[in-house]
């Protein structure tokens, strides 16, 4: 376990680096750079700034490979960047945007499975019953309809139809709690709908598929109640190819929530990355990309760890 680990990790390393390369040539293909943004910006109000002299002050005016390097050198420093319009580092950047983008992707995660891993369950323990058909229609309708749509209606026919809007006002945890759940339990919730749809129909499968098996049936026969049967025999053997699903959840919605962030004005890494995208800013998009990335991947690691754990016949090379 311990060698595979090590392993582990030090692959992360050029794997890191792949990520480093793609997002900062991905960001020098986009039209226009940070310079003529700015340029556009001051040209609307009647000013003019010379092009050369903001190249050289941003540090654009050096050779791409040259640039790539010098950014590598200070992010083994442990130092991402500076924003270009901001006058604040991209390391102050993500400690502020972080936790908030963290909050919400948690909160996603704990709904996704609290309606999922139950409905799976019972789906199972009533395979074909019109229960079960009722929760896989509603199922498959969750996963069709895109969210960033049923938020946009969330947003504007409540305030329609009965004056209630949700609170699009940010207020950090620690100073009101209750306030800053009635912000982010919604976007929650509704990030969750999609990605418990299909972990619900995995789990009900995954279950079925288990419950096939011998012992399963030993243990009916032996008269072990229904709820032992399934949360202790068959669910937990059919964790592995659940926990691989839960693993892709959380990556998906630390680094997914991006639209969520953006329709109800949460102040998270996802918004900072769309108002980035627009600035041009790219110490900023390629801080928090990296920084997401080395999440995932981190997250990947832990849960084929978590394999052994629940399953200890699995080798892990």
């Amino acid at each position: 376990m311990g060698k595979y680990i090590v392993k582990r990790i030090l692959l992360l390393i050029p794997t890191i680096l792949l990520v480093c390369v793609i997002v900062f040539a991905l960001m020098r293909l986009i039209p226009m750079d940070a310079v003529a943004v700015l340029q556009n910006k001051l040209s609307a109000s009647g000013n003019y700034v010379d092009e050369d002299y903001v190249r050289a002050l941003l540090g654009l005016d050096k050779p791409a490979i040259q640039q790539f390097f010098i950014w590598i050198a200070d992010v083994l420093r442990g130092d991402l960047g500076d924003s270009f319009f901001d006058h604040t580092t991209v390391n102050q950047i993500l400690a502020s945007k972080l936790p908030v983008t963290l909050e919400l992707g948690i909160l996603s995660l704990i709904f996704t499975n609290l309606i999922s891993i139950p409905l799976g369950l019972f789906c199972a323990a009533h395979q074909d019953s019109i229960s079960d058909y009722t929760i896989r229609v509603i199922s498959t309708i969750l996963i069709a309809m895109p969210v960033f749509w049923i938020a946009t209606l969330v947003l504007i026919y409540p305030n329609l139809w009965w004056g209630w809007a949700p609170t699009v006002t940010y207020t950090p945890i620690w100073e009101a709690p209750i306030e800053n759940l009635k912000m982010f339990i919604l976007p929650a919730l509704l990030s969750a709908m999609g990605q418990a749809g299909i972990q619900m129909r995995t789990i009900r499968t995954m279950t079925l598929e288990v419950m096939r098996q011998d012992y399963i049936r030993t243990a009916w026969a032996k008269g072990v109640p229904e709820r032992r049967v399934m949360t202790h025999y068959a669910f937990r053997n059919a964790l592995i190819p659940i926990i691989t699903m839960i693993g892709g959840s959380v990556s998906m919605m630390i680094g997914g929530n991006v639209v969520m962030e953006n329709i109800f004005n949460i102040p998270g890494l996802g918004s900072a990355m769309v108002s980035a995208l627009n600035s041009r800013d790219y110490p900023i998009v390629q801080g928090c990309v990296l920084v997401l990335a080395l999440f995932v991947m981190v997250i990947n690691l832990i849960v084929d760890i978590a394999y052994k754990w629940i399953d200890p016949r699995v080798q892990l090379d």
